[in-house]
């Protein structure tokens, strides 16, 4: 099972950033402009990591460490 650097190193990688932009309180929209982008970010992680997640899931998800700590969790 990953943990939260694992995941946080991934969105990096799709991303393009450095890791140490990706703050547990970063907000993801400000990371991702386009939503079809962020979208798809949520899609490659879930293949990558073994979750499957909803629009429920994702509703309250706001920051890095939000998603981070969701994924992780979730994770096989």
């Amino acid at each position: 099972m990953p943990d939260q650097n694992q995941v946080k190193e991934k969105i990096a990688n799709l991303l393009n950033q450095p890791v140490s932009k990706l703050e547990d309180g970063a907000v993801l929209t400000t990371l991702v402009v386009e939503s079809f982008a962020l979208i798809e970010m949520v899609i490659e992680l879930q293949e990558e990591f073994g979750v499957q997640l909803v629009q429920e899931d994702l509703k309250d998800i706001k920051t890095v460490g939000d998603l981070t700590g969701l994924i992780a969790s979730r994770s096989r």
